[in-house]
């Protein structure tokens, strides 16, 4: 770790290529990674990235807890956290959240689902590309729709709007029509007070949705 430099000085950059070429290689690569590094040099490394090493101390925090965590969820908040806190690095941030998603996966925690997919789609979306943000979008809805999964409608809702709107930004104009026939179809269950609004599938064919890539 380098010192801080002096007013007028150079900011002296270092890298570490094990840190950069593990947050290419999935959430848990990167965090073996750090841990051999340990949270004194991953912070100092996540703060360059950022263009900002004042922010070492903030990023330290979570950091620790991240590489400290004993037990499933109290990692996947630590990684929530770091994540949010790294925003502006969005490789690594897509890294964590998709580490966030893994979690929430095996816990069955629609919310936290749902915030992690609303996260990765928004990272997808910047990089220009809407068919992959879409696809985020819906794998929530084939996740909610399978049996036992229930969520807020509001996120099913969402979702479905998610993807017709980067349907259409992404000039897939048939596939925009097609989810938005069958948001419109889940609206009425839901203003009917049907359960599969809340829990289960709500469409009569099982068969999962698709994109249209």
């Amino acid at each position: 770790m380098t010192s801080r430099p002096t007013p007028g000085e150079p900011l002296a950059l270092t890298t570490d290529p094990r840190l950069d070429a593990a947050v290419s290689r999935g959430w848990e690569a990167w965090e073996a990674a750090a841990r051999e590094a340990g949270a004194e040099a991953v912070a100092a490394w996540s703060a360059r990235r950022l263009g900002d090493p004042d922010l070492r101390p903030e990023i330290l925090l979570p950091i620790r807890a991240l590489l400290d965590c004993r037990d499933a969820e109290a990692c996947a908040e630590a990684r929530l956290e770091l994540a949010e806190l790294v925003e502006g690095d969005a490789p690594l941030a897509d890294t964590l959240w998709e580490g966030v998603l893994a979690h929430a996966r095996d816990t069955a925690d629609p919310d936290l689902l749902a915030e992690a997919t609303a996260r990765l789609a928004a990272i997808a979306e910047q990089h220009g590309d809407p068919l992959a943000a879409a696809e985020y979008h819906i794998e929530f809805l084939n996740w909610r729709r399978q049996p036992g999964h229930a969520s807020d409608p509001e996120a099913v809702e969402t979702a479905f709007d998610e993807v017709v709107r980067l349907a259409e930004l992404d000039a897939a104009h048939e596939a925009a029509a097609r989810f938005t026939y069958r948001q419109a179809a889940y609206t009425r269950l839901l203003d009917a007070g049907d359960d599969r609004a809340v829990d289960g599938d709500w469409e009569q064919d099982p068969t999962p949705y698709e994109s249209w890539a």
